[in-house]
C-alpha cells in the first residue's frame, strides 16, 4: 500500500516566514494540553522561538496585504454563475474581520517581556539541559501544578497570537486549495522546473521510493535533487512525483 509524503518549499522570503510561523503554531497547538511528559519542553521551546521570530520578522503588514488581495480575487469569483455566492460572501467577511483584527494587534508583545515566569526561564531553554530542576526550580514547580493549570496558562499565552494564527492559517489554506497539480519525472533523480505566479511548491512523493527531495530555488525557478535515504546508495533512477504550485 502506497504512502504519500508532502514536502513544501517557499519561493520567496515572505512565504518562508509564513511557513515558519505556521510550523511553530502547529507545535504549540499539539502540545498545549501537556498530555505527555515531553510536551512541556516542546511547548516552551516553540513558544520562545515564536517570540524570537516575531521580534525579527513582523509579518502583519505582508499578511494584511495578502489578505486584501484575496478579497479582490473573491469579487471576481462572484461574477461566475456557478459560484456559491453565500460561501464566498461569508469567507470575504471573515477575511475582512481578520484584517481589522491583525491591524489592531500591538506592534510589540509587551506582555511576554513583563511576564516574570517566562522571562526567568527563557534564557535557560537555549542552553543544553538548561531546564533541569536544579537550574529552574520555578519551572520544576510549575510542572508539578497539574495539566489543568498548565493548559490554562498556555491558553493565556497563546491568546496573544490567536488572531495572527487564524489569519495566517486561513491564508495558507486558501493558497493550498488554489494549487495547480501536475505529474513530473525527475530523470536520474534530478528535476528543474519553471513556475509563474507561485509562492511555494509542494512535492508529493510515494515513500516506497525511499528518497527525499533537496530543493533549491527562488521566485520562478527551482530545482530538485532526490537523495536516497540510504547514504551508501547513489541514486540514479527516475522518480515520479506530483508538483503542486501554490
Amino acid at each position: 500500500m502506497s504512502n504519500i509524503i508532502t514536502f513544501e518549499y517557499p519561493l520567496n522570503e515572505k512565504i518562508r516566514s509564513y511557513l515558519r510561523f505556521e510550523f511553530l503554531f502547529s507545535q504549540l497547538t499539539k502540545t498545549q494540553r501537556f498530555e505527555n511528559e515531553s510536551d512541556a519542553t516542546v511547548f516552551f521551546k516553540a513558544l520562545f522561538e515564536l517570540l524570537e521570530l516575531s521580534d525579527r520578522c513582523d509579518i502583519r503588514h505582508d499578511l494584511v496585504k495578502d489578505l486584501r488581495e484575496l478579497t479582490v480575487q473573491m469579487k471576481g469569483w462572484l461574477k461566475h454563475k456557478d459560484v456559491d455566492l453565500k460561501a464566498v460572501s461569508e469567507l470575504s467577511c471573515e477575511i475582512e474581520s481578520l484584517i481589522e483584527a491583525v491591524l489592531a494587534m500591538p506592534k510589540q508583545l509587551r506582555y511576554f517581556k513583563t511576564n516574570r515566569f517566562l522571562t526567568s526561564i527563557k534564557q535557560r531553554f537555549s542552553i543544553p539541559s538548561g531546564c533541569c530542576n536544579f537550574d529552574l526550580p520555578q519551572y520544576h514547580f510549575w510542572l508539578s501544578e497539574g495539566t489543568q493549570k498548565q493548559s490554562k496558562d498556555a491558553e493565556v499565552w497563546l491568546s496573544h497570537f490567536a488572531v495572527l494564527q487564524k489569519a495566517l492559517s486561513l491564508f495558507l489554506k486558501i493558497k493550498r486549495s488554489q494549487g495547480v497539480t501536475s505529474k513530473q519525472t525527475a530523470v536520474n533523480g534530478f528535476y528543474q522546473g519553471a513556475v509563474e505566479h507561485c509562492c511555494f511548491v509542494s512535492i508529493e512523493l510515494d515513500t516506497s521510493f525511499s528518497v527525499y527531495p533537496m530543493i533549491s530555488g527562488h521566485k520562478d525557478r527551482y530545482s530538485i535533487r532526490f537523495m536516497s535515504t540510504d547514504i551508501e546508495n547513489h541514486l540514479s533512477e527516475n522518480i515520479k512525483f506530483n508538483q503542486i504550485c501554490c
